[in-house]
Protein backbone atom coordinates (compact mmCIF):
# COMPACT_ATOMS: atom_id res chain seq x y z
CA UNK A 1 0.00 0.00 0.00
CA UNK A 2 1.22 3.62 -0.74
CA UNK A 3 2.51 5.07 2.38
CA UNK A 4 1.20 8.78 1.83
CA UNK A 5 -0.62 11.09 4.59
CA UNK A 6 -3.50 13.20 3.64
CA UNK A 7 -2.66 16.55 4.16
CA UNK A 8 -5.12 19.73 5.14
CA UNK A 9 -5.07 21.34 1.70
CA UNK A 10 -5.89 17.68 0.35
CA UNK A 11 -8.97 17.42 2.31
CA UNK A 12 -10.02 21.11 1.85
CA UNK A 13 -9.76 20.63 -2.01
CA UNK A 14 -11.76 17.53 -1.63
CA UNK A 15 -14.23 18.97 0.61
CA UNK A 16 -14.72 22.22 -1.06
CA UNK A 17 -15.57 19.89 -4.29
CA UNK A 18 -18.46 18.40 -2.54
CA UNK A 19 -19.64 21.19 -1.14
CA UNK A 20 -19.15 23.40 -4.55
CA UNK A 21 -20.83 20.32 -7.14
CA UNK A 22 -23.55 19.31 -4.25
CA UNK A 23 -22.52 15.77 -4.69
CA UNK A 24 -24.93 12.63 -3.50
CA UNK A 25 -22.16 11.34 -1.13
CA UNK A 26 -18.86 12.84 0.52
CA UNK A 27 -16.67 12.65 3.06
CA UNK A 28 -13.45 11.32 4.93
CA UNK A 29 -15.04 7.65 4.89
CA UNK A 30 -16.90 7.68 1.42
CA UNK A 31 -15.25 5.25 -0.64
CA UNK A 32 -16.88 6.54 -3.90
CA UNK A 33 -18.17 9.90 -4.34
CA UNK A 34 -21.11 10.18 -6.88
CA UNK A 35 -21.18 12.28 -9.88
CA UNK A 36 -24.26 14.69 -9.61
CA UNK A 37 -26.06 16.35 -12.11
CA UNK A 38 -23.94 19.62 -12.22
CA UNK A 39 -20.67 17.78 -11.78
CA UNK A 40 -21.56 15.92 -14.96
CA UNK A 41 -22.43 19.49 -16.80
CA UNK A 42 -18.87 20.33 -15.57
CA UNK A 43 -17.36 17.65 -16.85
CA UNK A 44 -18.75 17.71 -19.99
CA UNK A 45 -17.21 21.25 -20.65
CA UNK A 46 -14.05 20.30 -18.69
CA UNK A 47 -12.95 16.89 -19.77
CA UNK A 48 -13.52 18.05 -23.69
CA UNK A 49 -12.71 14.26 -25.72
CA UNK A 50 -11.46 12.19 -22.73
CA UNK A 51 -14.86 9.93 -23.60
CA UNK A 52 -17.86 9.78 -25.88
CA UNK A 53 -19.95 9.32 -23.18
CA UNK A 54 -19.85 12.70 -22.09
CA UNK A 55 -21.45 14.29 -24.90
CA UNK A 56 -23.25 18.02 -25.52
CA UNK A 57 -26.96 16.71 -24.61
CA UNK A 58 -29.32 19.24 -23.54
CA UNK A 59 -31.24 18.96 -20.31
CA UNK A 60 -34.89 18.54 -21.07
CA UNK A 61 -36.01 20.29 -17.44
CA UNK A 62 -36.36 24.01 -19.18
CA UNK A 63 -38.64 22.09 -21.69
CA UNK A 64 -40.68 20.13 -18.95
CA UNK A 65 -41.35 22.74 -16.47
CA UNK A 66 -41.24 26.11 -18.76
CA UNK A 67 -38.49 27.29 -16.59
CA UNK A 68 -35.24 28.13 -17.68
CA UNK A 69 -32.92 26.24 -15.38
CA UNK A 70 -30.07 27.78 -13.38
CA UNK A 71 -27.35 25.18 -14.72
CA UNK A 72 -23.85 25.45 -12.62
CA UNK A 73 -20.96 27.54 -14.04
CA UNK A 74 -18.70 25.50 -14.83
CA UNK A 75 -16.31 28.10 -14.31
CA UNK A 76 -17.40 28.72 -10.92
CA UNK A 77 -16.51 25.26 -9.87
CA UNK A 78 -13.15 25.43 -11.02
CA UNK A 79 -12.44 28.66 -9.21
CA UNK A 80 -13.68 27.00 -5.99
CA UNK A 81 -11.18 24.34 -6.27
CA UNK A 82 -8.47 25.98 -6.74
CA UNK A 83 -9.17 28.43 -4.09
CA UNK A 84 -9.22 25.40 -1.61
CA UNK A 85 -5.46 24.91 -2.26
CA UNK A 86 -2.58 26.94 -3.78
CA UNK A 87 -0.59 23.62 -5.30
CA UNK A 88 -2.06 21.24 -8.41
CA UNK A 89 -5.23 20.19 -8.20
CA UNK A 90 -6.80 17.81 -11.02
CA UNK A 91 -10.61 15.90 -11.14
CA UNK A 92 -10.42 12.49 -11.54
CA UNK A 93 -13.47 10.50 -13.24
CA UNK A 94 -13.90 6.64 -12.78
CA UNK A 95 -15.65 6.25 -15.83
CA UNK A 96 -17.44 3.04 -15.64
CA UNK A 97 -19.19 4.07 -12.36
CA UNK A 98 -19.13 8.24 -12.66
CA UNK A 99 -17.59 8.66 -10.01
CA UNK A 100 -15.76 12.00 -8.86
CA UNK A 101 -12.88 12.69 -7.07
CA UNK A 102 -10.78 15.83 -6.61
CA UNK A 103 -7.02 14.60 -6.35
CA UNK A 104 -3.35 16.70 -4.64
CA UNK A 105 -0.09 15.60 -4.87
CA UNK A 106 0.93 13.81 -1.70
CA UNK A 107 3.84 12.23 -2.42
CA UNK A 108 7.08 12.09 -4.49
CA UNK A 109 10.03 9.40 -5.49
CA UNK A 110 11.87 11.02 -8.16
CA UNK A 111 9.88 11.38 -11.59
CA UNK A 112 7.29 9.25 -9.69
CA UNK A 113 4.12 11.57 -8.06
CA UNK A 114 1.65 9.87 -5.65
CA UNK A 115 -1.82 11.95 -6.11
CA UNK A 116 -4.54 11.12 -3.56
CA UNK A 117 -8.07 11.79 -2.68
CA UNK A 118 -9.70 12.94 0.35
CA UNK A 119 -11.38 9.72 0.60
CA UNK A 120 -7.83 8.18 0.69
CA UNK A 121 -7.60 6.54 -2.91
CA UNK A 122 -4.43 6.79 -4.98
CA UNK A 123 -2.65 7.03 -8.05
CA UNK A 124 1.16 7.44 -9.12
CA UNK A 125 2.47 9.05 -11.96
CA UNK A 126 5.54 8.72 -13.99
CA UNK A 127 5.30 11.99 -15.84
CA UNK A 128 1.95 12.38 -15.94
CA UNK A 129 1.26 8.55 -16.83
CA UNK A 130 -0.15 6.27 -14.54
CA UNK A 131 2.64 3.50 -12.80
CA UNK A 132 0.33 2.67 -10.14
CA UNK A 133 -3.21 3.15 -8.31
CA UNK A 134 -4.27 2.12 -4.76
CA UNK A 135 -8.01 1.85 -3.13
CA UNK A 136 -10.16 1.91 -6.22
CA UNK A 137 -11.01 -1.88 -6.33
CA UNK A 138 -9.22 -4.40 -8.88
CA UNK A 139 -5.80 -2.16 -8.68
CA UNK A 140 -3.02 -1.51 -11.24
CA UNK A 141 -0.41 -2.57 -8.41
CA UNK A 142 2.67 -1.64 -10.35
CA UNK A 143 3.67 -1.29 -14.45
CA UNK A 144 7.07 -0.98 -16.09
CA UNK A 145 5.96 1.00 -18.92
CA UNK A 146 9.41 3.39 -19.50
CA UNK A 147 9.14 3.31 -23.04
CA UNK A 148 5.82 4.26 -22.92
CA UNK A 149 6.69 7.16 -20.53
CA UNK A 150 9.44 8.17 -22.89
CA UNK A 151 7.57 8.27 -26.19
CA UNK A 152 4.61 10.08 -24.40
CA UNK A 153 6.14 12.93 -23.13
CA UNK A 154 8.56 13.12 -26.09
CA UNK A 155 5.37 13.46 -28.07
CA UNK A 156 6.65 10.77 -30.62
CA UNK A 157 4.95 8.29 -32.34
CA UNK A 158 6.51 4.73 -31.17
CA UNK A 159 5.53 0.83 -30.89
CA UNK A 160 6.77 -0.58 -27.18
CA UNK A 161 5.63 -3.69 -24.57
CA UNK A 162 3.70 -2.63 -21.48
CA UNK A 163 3.78 -4.80 -18.45
CA UNK A 164 1.21 -4.57 -15.76
CA UNK A 165 1.42 -5.93 -12.45
CA UNK A 166 -2.00 -7.43 -10.42
CA UNK A 167 -2.89 -9.02 -7.49
CA UNK A 168 -5.16 -12.67 -8.57
CA UNK A 169 -7.88 -13.91 -6.62
CA UNK A 170 -5.56 -15.84 -3.90
CA UNK A 171 -3.77 -13.25 -3.46
CA UNK A 172 -0.77 -14.49 -5.92
CA UNK A 173 0.96 -11.43 -8.54
CA UNK A 174 -0.58 -11.61 -12.24
CA UNK A 175 1.03 -9.99 -14.99
CA UNK A 176 -0.45 -8.78 -18.23
CA UNK A 177 1.87 -7.88 -20.91
CA UNK A 178 0.62 -5.63 -23.63
CA UNK A 179 1.87 -4.84 -27.00
CA UNK A 180 1.05 -1.07 -27.66
CA UNK A 181 0.58 1.63 -30.34
CA UNK A 182 1.35 5.24 -30.34
CA UNK A 183 0.45 7.91 -32.67
CA UNK A 184 -0.14 11.32 -33.23
CA UNK A 185 -3.86 12.23 -33.69
CA UNK A 186 -3.88 15.99 -33.86
CA UNK A 187 -3.56 19.19 -31.69
CA UNK A 188 -5.34 20.99 -29.53
CA UNK A 189 -5.57 24.03 -27.09
CA UNK A 190 -6.34 22.85 -23.59
CA UNK A 191 -7.95 25.81 -21.10
CA UNK A 192 -9.16 24.82 -18.10
CA UNK A 193 -8.58 26.46 -14.70
CA UNK A 194 -5.15 27.68 -14.67
CA UNK A 195 -4.06 25.89 -17.32
CA UNK A 196 -4.24 27.14 -21.04
CA UNK A 197 -1.58 25.45 -23.27
CA UNK A 198 -1.27 24.26 -26.94
CA UNK A 199 -1.01 20.58 -26.81
CA UNK A 200 -0.75 16.95 -28.93
CA UNK A 201 -3.54 14.69 -28.74
CA UNK A 202 -1.73 11.26 -28.87
CA UNK A 203 -3.64 7.69 -28.73
CA UNK A 204 -1.93 4.68 -27.44
CA UNK A 205 -3.61 1.84 -28.77
CA UNK A 206 -2.51 -1.80 -26.46
CA UNK A 207 -3.97 -5.12 -27.02
CA UNK A 208 -3.23 -8.41 -25.42
CA UNK A 209 -5.49 -11.60 -26.75
CA UNK A 210 -8.83 -10.31 -25.54
CA UNK A 211 -7.96 -7.79 -23.76
CA UNK A 212 -7.78 -3.76 -26.02
CA UNK A 213 -8.09 -0.54 -24.77
CA UNK A 214 -6.73 2.82 -25.65
CA UNK A 215 -5.55 5.37 -24.29
CA UNK A 216 -5.44 9.18 -25.19
CA UNK A 217 -3.01 11.97 -24.09
CA UNK A 218 -3.10 15.73 -24.44
CA UNK A 219 0.45 16.66 -24.10
CA UNK A 220 1.89 20.06 -24.30
CA UNK A 221 5.20 20.88 -25.34
CA UNK A 222 6.96 20.56 -22.03
CA UNK A 223 6.14 17.30 -22.25
CA UNK A 224 3.41 17.42 -19.49
CA UNK A 225 0.14 15.60 -19.55
CA UNK A 226 -2.51 18.44 -19.39
CA UNK A 227 -5.48 15.68 -19.63
CA UNK A 228 -5.81 12.66 -20.39
CA UNK A 229 -7.85 9.09 -20.45
CA UNK A 230 -5.93 6.25 -18.99
CA UNK A 231 -6.45 2.39 -18.23
CA UNK A 232 -6.73 0.40 -14.99
CA UNK A 233 -7.40 -3.03 -14.95
CA UNK A 234 -10.21 -5.36 -16.85
CA UNK A 235 -12.68 -4.57 -14.19
CA UNK A 236 -11.76 -0.97 -13.42
CA UNK A 237 -11.71 0.07 -16.99
CA UNK A 238 -10.71 3.83 -18.16
CA UNK A 239 -10.27 6.82 -15.77
CA UNK A 240 -10.52 10.24 -17.07
CA UNK A 241 -8.00 12.86 -15.43
CA UNK A 242 -8.13 16.74 -15.99
CA UNK A 243 -5.90 18.80 -14.34
CA UNK A 244 -6.68 22.44 -13.26
CA UNK A 245 -3.28 23.49 -12.03
CA UNK A 246 -0.12 21.69 -13.12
Amino acid sequence: MLGFHLTQPLRAAGFALCAVVGLTACGSDTQEIELSKVTGDFLKQASGKLTSKVGKGKSDAKAATGQSAAPADPNVLVAKALAATDGPIAIVVRLDTNAVLAMNPVGRNGDHVTWGSAPGQGITYNRGVMTNTRGLGEDLMSSRIDAAVSAITSRNDADYTRVHYYLGDLGQTTELRLNCALRRSGTEKVVVGDIDEAAVILKETCRKDEISFTNIYWVDGKGRVLKSSQWVGQRIGSLAIQNLRL
